[in-house]
Protein backbone atom coordinates (compact mmCIF):
# COMPACT_ATOMS: atom_id res chain seq x y z
CA UNK A 1 0.00 0.00 0.00
CA UNK A 2 1.56 3.15 -0.98
CA UNK A 3 2.23 5.78 1.59
CA UNK A 4 -0.24 8.17 1.03
CA UNK A 5 -3.02 5.42 0.90
CA UNK A 6 -2.12 4.38 4.30
CA UNK A 7 -1.96 8.37 5.34
CA UNK A 8 -5.80 8.66 3.95
CA UNK A 9 -6.51 5.34 6.01
CA UNK A 10 -4.97 6.69 9.23
CA UNK A 11 -6.83 9.99 8.66
CA UNK A 12 -10.01 8.85 8.49
CA UNK A 13 -9.27 6.16 11.60
CA UNK A 14 -8.33 9.84 13.74
CA UNK A 15 -11.58 10.83 13.07
CA UNK A 16 -13.92 7.92 14.34
CA UNK A 17 -15.25 8.11 17.62
CA UNK A 18 -17.55 5.19 18.29
CA UNK A 19 -18.38 1.54 17.97
CA UNK A 20 -20.29 1.48 14.71
CA UNK A 21 -17.91 3.89 12.78
CA UNK A 22 -15.27 1.41 13.85
CA UNK A 23 -16.67 -1.73 12.91
CA UNK A 24 -18.17 0.03 9.74
CA UNK A 25 -14.39 1.49 8.87
CA UNK A 26 -12.82 -2.51 9.52
CA UNK A 27 -16.02 -3.95 7.54
CA UNK A 28 -14.83 -1.95 4.16
CA UNK A 29 -12.21 -3.26 2.06
CA UNK A 30 -8.95 -2.05 2.09
CA UNK A 31 -6.70 -1.40 -1.17
CA UNK A 32 -3.87 -3.77 -0.45
CA UNK A 33 -0.17 -4.08 -2.12
CA UNK A 34 -1.19 -5.81 -6.09
CA UNK A 35 2.17 -7.49 -5.44
CA UNK A 36 1.70 -11.38 -5.57
CA UNK A 37 5.70 -11.65 -3.93
CA UNK A 38 8.00 -9.84 -2.31
CA UNK A 39 9.86 -9.97 -5.69
CA UNK A 40 7.44 -8.63 -7.80
CA UNK A 41 7.67 -5.76 -5.55
CA UNK A 42 11.30 -5.33 -5.13
CA UNK A 43 11.46 -5.69 -8.95
CA UNK A 44 9.28 -2.59 -9.05
CA UNK A 45 10.98 -0.35 -7.51
CA UNK A 46 13.00 2.23 -9.70
CA UNK A 47 16.00 2.03 -8.25
CA UNK A 48 15.94 -1.62 -8.87
CA UNK A 49 14.68 -1.37 -12.62
CA UNK A 50 17.65 0.52 -13.26
CA UNK A 51 20.02 -1.92 -12.31
CA UNK A 52 20.88 -5.40 -13.90
CA UNK A 53 21.17 -8.31 -12.71
CA UNK A 54 24.94 -8.63 -12.88
CA UNK A 55 24.97 -5.12 -11.16
CA UNK A 56 22.70 -6.26 -8.74
CA UNK A 57 24.74 -9.15 -7.81
CA UNK A 58 27.72 -7.51 -7.49
CA UNK A 59 25.99 -4.43 -5.44
CA UNK A 60 24.44 -6.91 -2.96
CA UNK A 61 27.52 -9.29 -2.49
CA UNK A 62 24.93 -12.21 -3.28
CA UNK A 63 26.27 -15.33 -5.13
CA UNK A 64 25.01 -15.53 -8.47
CA UNK A 65 23.27 -18.67 -8.01
CA UNK A 66 21.48 -17.91 -4.89
CA UNK A 67 20.40 -14.59 -6.53
CA UNK A 68 19.03 -16.03 -9.40
CA UNK A 69 17.24 -18.98 -7.28
CA UNK A 70 15.66 -15.59 -4.95
CA UNK A 71 14.61 -14.33 -7.86
CA UNK A 72 12.71 -17.48 -9.46
CA UNK A 73 11.65 -17.53 -5.67
CA UNK A 74 12.53 -21.26 -5.89
CA UNK A 75 14.48 -20.18 -2.69
CA UNK A 76 13.57 -18.08 0.09
CA UNK A 77 16.16 -15.70 1.49
CA UNK A 78 17.31 -15.01 4.83
CA UNK A 79 16.50 -12.24 6.85
CA UNK A 80 20.10 -10.93 6.33
CA UNK A 81 20.05 -11.61 2.22
CA UNK A 82 16.94 -9.39 1.69
CA UNK A 83 18.66 -6.72 3.87
CA UNK A 84 21.98 -7.02 1.29
CA UNK A 85 19.45 -7.00 -1.63
CA UNK A 86 17.93 -3.87 -0.24
CA UNK A 87 21.26 -1.78 0.22
CA UNK A 88 22.60 -3.01 -2.97
CA UNK A 89 19.76 -1.82 -4.47
CA UNK A 90 19.99 1.56 -2.32
CA UNK A 91 16.42 1.16 -1.52
CA UNK A 92 15.25 4.13 0.75
CA UNK A 93 14.35 3.09 4.48
CA UNK A 94 10.33 2.52 3.81
CA UNK A 95 10.67 0.66 1.08
CA UNK A 96 13.12 -1.52 2.70
CA UNK A 97 11.15 -1.86 5.58
CA UNK A 98 8.41 -2.84 3.29
CA UNK A 99 10.54 -5.51 1.54
CA UNK A 100 11.09 -7.27 5.10
CA UNK A 101 7.30 -7.19 6.02
CA UNK A 102 6.45 -8.88 2.45
CA UNK A 103 9.08 -11.18 2.87
CA UNK A 104 7.63 -12.07 6.88
CA UNK A 105 10.73 -10.99 8.39
CA UNK A 106 10.43 -8.12 11.53
CA UNK A 107 11.43 -4.81 9.98
CA UNK A 108 14.40 -2.40 11.79
CA UNK A 109 13.89 -2.12 15.33
CA UNK A 110 14.86 1.54 16.89
CA UNK A 111 16.14 -0.22 20.20
CA UNK A 112 18.51 -2.79 18.23
CA UNK A 113 21.92 -1.33 17.54
CA UNK A 114 22.28 -3.61 14.60
CA UNK A 115 19.40 -1.98 13.16
CA UNK A 116 20.02 1.40 14.21
CA UNK A 117 23.28 1.47 12.37
CA UNK A 118 21.36 -0.69 9.40
CA UNK A 119 18.40 2.19 9.08
CA UNK A 120 21.91 4.96 8.94
CA UNK A 121 23.22 2.62 6.08
CA UNK A 122 20.16 3.11 3.93
CA UNK A 123 20.28 6.29 4.71
CA UNK A 124 23.12 7.23 3.82
CA UNK A 125 22.98 5.22 0.61
CA UNK A 126 26.46 3.62 1.53
CA UNK A 127 27.37 -0.24 0.09
CA UNK A 128 27.39 -3.39 1.87
CA UNK A 129 30.28 -3.50 2.73
CA UNK A 130 30.83 -0.23 3.93
CA UNK A 131 27.49 -1.15 5.73
CA UNK A 132 30.01 -4.40 6.94
CA UNK A 133 32.58 -1.94 8.31
CA UNK A 134 29.89 0.04 10.29
CA UNK A 135 28.70 -2.90 12.11
CA UNK A 136 32.13 -4.15 12.71
CA UNK A 137 33.34 -1.05 13.97
CA UNK A 138 31.08 -0.84 16.93
CA UNK A 139 30.68 -4.39 17.58
CA UNK A 140 27.70 -5.81 16.10
CA UNK A 141 27.27 -8.82 13.79
CA UNK A 142 27.82 -8.47 9.64
CA UNK A 143 25.17 -8.85 7.47
CA UNK A 144 26.36 -12.05 5.98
Amino acid sequence: MDESTTKKLADILSGITDEKEMERFMDQPKITDFFNSPIDYFRSLPSVKSMSDSEMIEASGIEKSYYYQIMKETRKPSRDKVLRLCIGAKLSYRETERMLELCGFATLYSKNRRDIIISVALNQHISVIETNILLDKYEEEIIS
